[in-house]
């Protein structure tokens, strides 16, 4: 019996980029009011290409629900076509906080330096306590979530305070701290930190134990590398609000009840063929937070109420050269600290750690996750691919920079690879809408990520 096995060379590889950039990839078109159905599917959805969008909320819409029927033309497409003195929504955190008051409760994404759900060196710690360092590898790290009303969120993505220095430094904001945390211990008395080849800081791993969660033989003692589960002051942290599980539907819905926001984007949902939006996600964040290149499996369009989002797109076919892989997964967690002289627990000098994310399979020794490991804008956009040795096939790619500015809608079609960060402080609400999997585009893409295992 005979097998045949494909395998693509340098050649085919070439020539495949070569088609991606000269066939599929094109300059993103600027449409001046949303489209009618048809011509969004024929132009953009069909072809798979994004496009942006602009005057697609208005700023005095007050519907909630944007039908269309053969008679009459009721969606904002219509209205924005009819009425060209209406201008976009415009929405900043101050006018958020004016509506639904600064009390108000949200869950945060909290990571010391901005870059969370992203591939990041982490120091592990099976040597430990003996103070010596342990072994580097790479992760996939979340954030650390965190509660606290909006008008601690406010201050604590504004307020800065200058060092001795002369740069500013952000202020702690969080409103409880821990009894273990040494006041007197300062920035100037610890080691700089330890910062890996891509430039971002290395973290230690951290373990769940025993003393975590229970009583050790009943006297209440932890294990020295316990974790603390309650509100910390976390340093000096970036904050951003993305919470991308429908919040402006579920917890930010006292903000979605002023419909201010549409419920639907009728021509974009009768182009999708998969219904209405499945989520709606407010976010709010500033330049210090990184989103690191991913894939959806969604029909994305992302509104800016204020503020300008900075997108990094690769259409599908790139997945073969970006370098995704399997990695373990943990999350950022605040370090227990002790010592009023400084010293941290351990020796460690970071006030951060990873915690690895617990498996709930039977005989599954960690957690992983799919994720692409270089940052693509730094590589392929800002360094013109000057050093690639350790991402080679990243020269092969087609990354695009994109700024969505205040008032404009940018459409990412599903499986799209993007990047997004802001260039300030920033304010956007997005739609996600189902893919349709039964396609010959779902069937392309999962070959080409398949082909990576063979």
């Amino acid at each position: 019996m005979t097998t045949t096995s494909f395998k693509a060379e340098e050649e085919q590889l070439s020539a495949l980029s070569d088609d991606v950039g000269s066939l599929w990839c094109r300059p993103i078109a600027i449409l001046e009011h949303p489209p009618d159905s048809f011509s969004f599917l024929r132009d953009y959805v069909h072809p798979n290409v994004p496009c942006i969008i602009r005057n697609a909320i208005p700023s005095n819409s007050t519907a909630t629900t944007t039908k269309t029927s053969t008679t009459a033309t009721t969606t904002t497409t219509s209205k924005h076509r009819t009425d060209k003195r209406q201008t976009p929504l415009h929405l900043t955190l101050d006018d958020i906080l004016e509506i639904i008051g600064r009390d108000e409760e949200i869950t945060v994404d909290v990571t010391p330096d901005g870059h969370g759900d992203c591939v990041r060196s982490v120091r592990c710690r099976e040597d430990f306590p003996d103070g010596t360092t342990g072994t580097m590898r790479r992760m996939f790290v979340k954030p650390h979530e965190q509660v606290m009303t909006m008008g601690e969120f406010r201050r604590c993505l504004r307020r800065r305070i200058p060092t001795k220095n002369g740069e500013d430094e952000r202020q702690v904001l969080f409103r409880d701290t821990s009894p273990t945390i040494a006041a007197s211990a300062t920035a100037e008395q610890l080691p700089p930190p330890e910062v890996d080849d891509f430039g971002l800081e290395v973290f230690p791993i951290l373990f769940h134990t025993k003393g975590d969660n229970e009583d050790d033989e009943g006297n209440g003692a932890k294990h020295q590398d316990s974790i603390q589960d309650e509100k910390l002051d976390l340093g000096d942290p970036v904050v951003y609000y993305s919470r991308q599980n429908d919040c402006l539907r579920t917890e930010m819905k006292k903000l979605f009840s002023h419909h201010l926001f549409p419920n639907t984007f009728q021509f974009a949902e009768d182009a999708f063929g998969t219904g209405p939006p499945d989520a709606i996600n407010l976010w709010i964040g500033n330049e210090k937070s990184v989103s690191s290149m991913h894939k959806d499996h969604y029909e994305n369009l992302f509104y800016v109420c204020s503020g300008q989002k900075e997108f990094v797109l690769c259409p599908p076919s790139d997945v073969l050269f970006l370098h995704e892989g399997m990695f373990s997964s943990g999350t950022f967690r605040r370090m227990k600290e002790v010592a009023e002289d400084g010293e941290t627990e351990n020796g460690l000098t970071s006030r951060w750690g990873v915690v690895p994310d617990e498996s709930d399979c039977e005989g599954a020794s960690d957690v992983r996750t799919k994720w692409i490991e270089p940052d693509i804008k730094k590589i392929c956009l800002e360094e013109r691919h000057q050093n690639t040795s350790e991402f080679p096939l990243l020269s092969k790619a087609h990354p695009v920079k994109v700024l969505v500015s205040e008032g404009e809608m940018i459409y990412i079609p599903s499986l799209w690879y993007h990047r997004v960060t802001q260039t300030c402080e920033t304010v956007g609400v997005n739609y996600w809408f189902d893919m349709k999997f039964d396609s010959p585009h779902w069937c392309y893409f999962n070959f080409l990520q398949n082909l990576k295992k063979i």
